[in-house]
């Protein structure tokens, strides 16, 4: 329980040796130290309390340091480079920055009053703020980069796709979902649909003439004439409401029996069945955005409600889940 009371510290001590660069300046196999001190002149940090930080840090079996100053990676601590993969620096870094760690801190705030937290304590909510908040949105960006290492093949391996049809990814970012899909699908169109503002941050559809860029909100409307609609990542940053929204304009959009393929975790219903994991994200989601991860039941409401099939899991993996469902 110490542990656990204390683990706020343990966030700031992991980003900030993120922050610095310990771990990619100690190099080496694993079986050879590193001296601190040389790392913090490299590093133009104070030796003293960079030492400080990396014992504790060993403390929690992240890096092994011993008592004379030395340094060397361990299974954990690789996990923290940014050179190598796959690589947790980039969240270390995301969940201790600014924004997020002052709407953690308003947790009871959510729990007293049922709303989120983020505009509460930022004045205003996530997606305006980082979009005002330079740094931090390139760390936002960064951690959705490079989270879950694999998971654009992993959700492109289990769709279905047939030659001539076309796949919209409504929210799809920078559009690098649907590149993975037409790679494995070379007769297959794309559309990825988002803000200006989200698509102008990456390398737009230069070099694929079956990949387009579209502008909007999809609380306004979603491109119509797709035989495959996609929702990564997106139904579990909004409430109910919201979440029905999204849905109800994909369904204006599709003709009956065109495909939803929705990307989320599914929780299951009994909470000593799921990953702890699972259930911070949870409150992630309401701290930051007023949304949830949802059990299979929950995707099956909001489906149902706003006019598509019960869904079909294609596959279900501890990161996430693909589900697909149809327009009735």
């Amino acid at each position: 329980m110490q542990e656990l009371i204390r683990g706020m510290a343990v966030t700031q001590m992991i980003a900030a040796a993120c922050e610095v660069g310990l771990p990619d300046a100690v190099v080496g196999d694993g079986t050879s130290l590193t001296s601190l001190t040389s790392l913090s002149e490299h590093l133009k940090v104070h030796a003293g309390v960079l030492t400080r930080l990396a014992r504790a840090l060993s403390s929690y079996g992240i890096f092994e340091v011993d008592a004379d100053g030395g340094i060397r990676h361990n299974e954990a601590s690789r996990l923290l480079r940014t050179t190598t993969g796959p690589s947790l620096h980039w969240a270390a870094r995301f969940w201790a920055m600014p924004g997020i760690w002052r709407s953690w801190g308003a947790l009871s705030h959510c729990v007293g009053t049922g709303e989120e937290a983020f505009s509460h304590v930022n004045g205003q909510d996530f997606f305006s703020y980082m979009n005002g908040s330079p740094e931090e949105e390139a760390l936002y960006q960064r951690y959705m980069a490079s989270g879950y290492p694999g998971r654009y093949a992993a959700i492109a391996d289990v769709l279905t796709v047939a030659p001539g049809e076309r796949v919209i990814d409504v929210g799809g970012g920078t559009g690098s979902l649907a590149r993975t899909i037409l790679e494995r699908n070379p007769d297959v169109q794309a559309v990825v649909y988002d803000q200006a503002s989200v698509i102008s941050a990456g390398p737009g559809a230069s070099g694929n003439d079956r990949l387009s860029m579209s502008v909007g909100s999809f609380f306004d409307a979603v491109p119509a004439g797709g035989d495959v609609y996609i929702l990564s990542w997106i139904l579990h940053d909004w409430p109910d409401e919201k979440a029905e929204s999204i849905l109800r304009n994909c369904r204006k959009a599709m003709d009956t029996g065109a495909r939803l393929v929705v990307v989320d975790r599914v929780l299951q219903e009994a909470p000593q069945e799921c990953d702890p994991l699972d259930l911070v994200l949870d409150l992630q989601m309401h701290i930051l955005h007023g949304g949830r991860e949802r059990t299979l039941d929950d995707f099956n409401r909001l489906l149902n409600a706003a006019g598509f099939s019960a869904p079909q899991v294609l596959s279900a993996r501890p990161e996430f889940s693909v589900i697909q469902a149809c327009a009735v």
